[in-house]
């Protein structure tokens, strides 16, 4: 029984490694918002750096644009949640609830405030970190507490 466990464990920290793929995902998403308000955009992304989208312009829905990289990795992960296979593997929805929690945070965080979040990157990154763990500890935490 510990070994399963165990392994429930590590595929729930192996789901959290999506974060790096779906970081495309998310710039994907204030892309396509660039592209609805038909502005040129680049995109650029980095493995350990800052990616990020610039749309040339702006003439465009800030609060949308902003909000538009977290909604499309929520969009993404709710969509594979909703696959039986996957929603029923413990491991597997442990770590996609934390990713859409995250994802939640970072589209009110770059949604509403885009200011306040672009200065201060490290202290927006160490706030999205923290909503991962506990969400992730969290959901262990009770599960372990009701068996």
């Amino acid at each position: 029984m510990e070994s399963q466990s165990g392994r429930k464990i590590a595929v729930s920290l192996v789901v959290l490694l999506m974060i790096v793929p779906l970081n495309v995902v998310h710039e994907m998403g204030h892309a396509f918002v660039c592209d609805i308000y038909e502005q040129e955009y680049s995109i650029s992304l980095s493995l350990f750096g800052r990616s990020n989208v610039v749309c040339q312009g702006n003439n465009l829905n800030r609060t949308l644009y902003g909000a538009a990289g977290g909604l499309s990795v929520m969009a993404v992960s709710l969509a594979l949640l909703l696959m039986p296979a996957i929603r029923n593997n413990v491991g597997i929805r442990i770590g996609l609830v934390s990713i859409v929690s995250v994802s939640f945070v970072n589209a009110i965080m770059e949604g509403f405030f885009f200011n306040f979040y672009n200065g201060n990157l490290f202290v927006s990154e160490l706030g999205l970190l923290s909503v991962l763990l506990l969400v992730f500890v969290g959901q262990w935490i009770s599960i372990i507490q009701n068996k």
